[in-house]
């Protein structure tokens, strides 16, 4: 089965807003809604895959999924990583809290050291999402061998409940960093993600979605100008209203329209192939940028860190996705985003 490029197109999207937002965050002050866009692109690709596995492997095997996982994360993260570590060997007296920021980021535990200020992020503190994304990857997969034909509704109760928890949280004056950061706060999306591929009937979703998706691309790019990240508004009501806007769209992406033609265009496809390398690399190049040249020169890094991302895909993700495409489910030859839309959790 082939590859929906349409996706790869969306995680296009979502780079090019968050690389925008970390470059010039007064012009566009929502532009963190693109990583909402990739939690909810995520948790619908790794529960439809999951699903189309159990249902056409008759088992879903969790150390091959955590093995193909490390493969597409690891590589590229653990480069990132050596850089730093070069960066505590030349800066001698930060050596200390680059060690932290390090340690921290490599247990996926930056975005709860975030939330409670535990230590410097120093340039890794976007490795928070990484994080949030590492943790539903090893509890969910789980839950859903657990759950079975049960973890739909089990995922509507634990939307609303992070979603009443988060407002509960900001409304009783906690930090804007403790609702964004932590995973009991902002895993919506991830979660959100999953309704949607465990969802039955998706395929007229998908049409409506695709014949109204100018809507959600409107409201998207509305917050996108007008609602910053630290307001009480955005924490207890935005990230709703952004991850629902992001499901909205991923379901369009899928329908065959003009939506899903523009997404798969080549080049966005490929910005989209290589957006985990580019997410990456350009905070750390947008942080050192902006120590030493300003604005000019963290717009001058975040252009610098595409080149970096290109390499990064073509000679180290590139050899491991290899690898991890011989320990794909035996699925006919499926490939993650062209799981068959029917394809449920079985009893």
């Amino acid at each position: 089965m082939h590859r929906q490029m349409s996706l790869d197109g969306l995680r296009a999207c979502a780079i090019l807003m968050v690389v925008a937002y970390h470059t010039a965050t007064s012009q566009l002050p929502g532009g963190w809604m693109g990583v909402d866009l990739f939690f909810v692109l995520s948790g619908f690709l790794i529960t439809r895959n999951l699903c189309a596995e159990q249902a056409l492997a008759g088992r879903i095997d969790i150390g091959r999924f955590y093995l193909r996982r490390a493969l597409r994360l690891l590589p590229a993260f653990t480069a990132l990583l050596a850089f730093e570590l070069l960066r505590a060997l030349a800066e001698p007296a930060h050596q200390r809290a680059i060690l932290g920021s390090i340690g921290l980021a490599a247990s996926y535990m930056m975005n709860w050291n975030r939330a409670f200020d535990w230590a410097p992020q120093g340039y890794l503190g976007h490795s928070w999402s990484l994080a949030m994304e590492e943790q539903f990857y090893l509890l969910w997969p789980l839950l859903l061998v657990l759950l079975r034909r049960r973890a739909l509704p089990w995922l509507v109760v634990g939307l609303v409940a992070i979603t009443l928890w988060r407002q509960h949280l900001v409304f009783a004056g906690a930090s804007f960093e403790r609702t964004y950061n932590g995973f009991d706060t902002h895993a919506d999306g991830l979660v959100l993600g999953a309704v949607l591929a465990l969802l039955p009937g998706r395929a007229a979703l998908v049409r409506q979605a695709g014949r109204s998706v100018l809507l959600p691309i409107g409201v998207l790019a509305g917050m996108g100008l007008t609602m910053p990240l630290y307001s009480v508004t955005t924490q207890a009501f935005g990230l709703s209203l952004s991850g629902l806007a992001a499901g909205w769209i991923v379901l369009a992406a899928l329908h065959q329209g003009w939506f899903a033609r523009l997404l798969s265009h080549p080049l966005a496809v490929y910005v989209g192939r290589i957006s985990y390398g580019w997410y990456l690399w350009h905070f750390p190049l947008i942080q050192i940028g902006a120590q030493y040249g300003g604005p000019a020169g963290k717009a001058a890094a975040a252009i610098g860190s595409l080149p970096i991302a290109m390499l990064s895909y073509h000679v180290i993700e590139a050899p491991f996705l290899r690898h991890k495409r011989r320990l794909a489910p035996p699925l006919g030859g499926m490939v993650h985003e062209a799981v068959p839309a029917g394809a449920r959790f079985p009893a």
